[in-house]
């Protein structure tokens, strides 16, 4: 009885290195953090992939704002039940919005902006997802 106990809590303890080693960010390129965000163009329509699963849970983008506008940011996560979040926040770093995607058809968050650079926080919560992100100036 006492060698299966030992048996399992060794694979207790190999199951918890093994998970440890794959953190959140493990397998996440340089776009982890705001330092390493990937520059999206206005009106360019943006596809990537997130997932808790493979060690990917947080995406940086950023936009950069050349006069004072109203500006789109559109978006839609594949798998809503990874529950995603996307935080839009101000060239200060400051959190703007933070918008959980539900499931339906694509959000739309519009605002007032000046000019800047503007990032984008998408976050997975569970499980993986691609996802799609358009910024836009509305007409």
């Amino acid at each position: 009885m006492w060698k299966k106990r030992v048996l399992g809590i060794g694979l207790c303890l190999m199951c918890m290195a093994g998970c440890e080693a794959l953190g959140p960010e493990s397998n996440s390129g340089d776009d982890k953090d705001r330092l390493g965000a990937i520059e999206i163009k206005i009106n360019d329509l943006v596809l990537d992939y997130l997932s808790c699963v493979d060690g990917d849970k947080t995406d940086w983008k950023y936009f950069t704002v050349p006069y004072e506008t109203r500006i789109a940011v559109t978006f839609a996560f594949d798998d809503p039940t990874s529950g995603g979040t996307l935080v839009i926040r101000k060239p200060t770093g400051e959190k703007m919005f933070e918008i959980p995607f539900v499931k339906g058809p694509r959000m739309t968050q519009e605002f007032d902006a000046v000019p800047g650079h503007y990032y984008l926080e998408f976050f997975c919560e569970s499980f993986k997802s691609e996802y799609t992100v358009e910024v836009s100036i509305p007409q």
